[in-house]
């Protein structure tokens, strides 16, 4: 194993920041920690990095952390604002004795991959954020690091840019091999570049699993209802709605629900909201309101309709 987190707790003036948290990293795997605001992960992100030190428990690394640090890139980047773009990516190589042709090689060949060659001699202030967070990734990746740590990599991006940059992430990560944690609040983003994820509530690591597995099969309706809305429908309700009997409710995403237009449909569609990419219906089966995520526009408020379910969550606790 490249990594292993394992029983690491920390506390702040008598307050437990992280609980007991353990997990594997493998070589050439980029782990996504997420969870919300306060949930521990940026804490747990500098222990990693051995910028703090837990209470209790280890970090552990297979990795010769002296000849190939880890690299930890901070949500605000940090760039030199007096350094050109040149001058801050060749900083840590110029921090490790490299000189000459063997630094302008290096920094010349980041450059080109990160697809800033023409920003070379310029400063920060002159870059958008996506530009300046490539600055930074390039900053880290050419001193060839054992690590790579990123700390919030979404939170200065608009919208457009997230997934982009993730995929970017992504594809550089593996290209270069390099084992990388990540911590965000960025759902999509973090199921679009990683290879596990790791769900923080309340300082716990609640399930650490790939990113499949964790979507499909959340370990707890906390997990389930952080991923995404849900639905939670009583047993009573699984014949009108086609479902099979289980012990208990059910947990259904809403966009795991499709609508279809049946005057004699067992949905009354109560409210309708437009939401760019898809539509918010309410949908009410005599006491019981589902929310379902649709990409279909075409069904109106009071409109009776037919429900399918494609797929159930039941393993989670309620």
């Amino acid at each position: 194993m490249f990594l292993r987190v394992a029983s690491v707790s920390k506390q702040y003036r008598g307050q437990k920041v992280l609980d007991d948290i353990s997990f594997p990293v493998r070589q050439g795997e980029l782990v996504s920690l997420i969870g919300p605001s306060g949930a521990g992960k940026t804490t747990l992100l500098k222990i990693i990095a051995g910028l703090e030190l837990p209470d209790s428990g280890s970090v552990k690394s297979t990795a010769d952390l002296c000849a190939n640090p880890a690299i930890l890139v901070f949500q605000d980047y940090l760039l030199f604002p007096a350094m050109t773009v040149f001058n801050n990516v060749a900083y840590g190589l110029k921090c490790r004795g490299v000189k000459g042709t063997a630094l302008t090689e290096k920094v010349s060949a980041m450059l080109a991959y990160f697809q800033l060659t023409d920003k070379s001699r310029h400063y920060p202030r002159q870059l958008s954020a996506g530009q300046q967070q490539r600055v930074a990734l390039a900053r880290a990746m050419v001193v060839n690091p054992s690590l790579l740590l990123l700390d919030e990599p979404f939170a200065n991006l608009d919208r457009n840019l997230k997934a982009e940059t993730a995929e970017f992430i992504k594809t550089f990560q593996k290209e270069y091999g390099i084992t990388a944690i990540s911590v965000t609040h960025d759902l999509q983003e973090a199921f679009i570049m990683s290879d596990k994820i790791g769900i923080m509530l309340d300082g716990r690591l609640h399930q650490f699993d790939t990113v499949k597995n964790v979507y499909n099969y959340p370990a707890s309706g906390r997990v389930a209802a952080f991923l995404g809305h849900v639905n939670h429908i009583p047993a009573s309700y699984f014949p009108l709605l086609g479902l099979d009997q289980h012990n208990g409710a059910v947990t259904v995403r809403a966009e795991a629900i499709t609508l279809a237009h049946h005057e004699n449909g067992v949905g009354e569609i109560t409210e309708v909201q437009f939401a760019g990419h898809h539509v918010i219906y309410r949908v009410r089966v005599k006491e019981l309101v589902l929310t379902v995520y649709s990409l279909d526009p075409g069904f109106s408020r009071e409109e009776r309709v037919d429900i399918t379910i494609t797929h159930t969550i039941a393993n989670g606790d309620h």
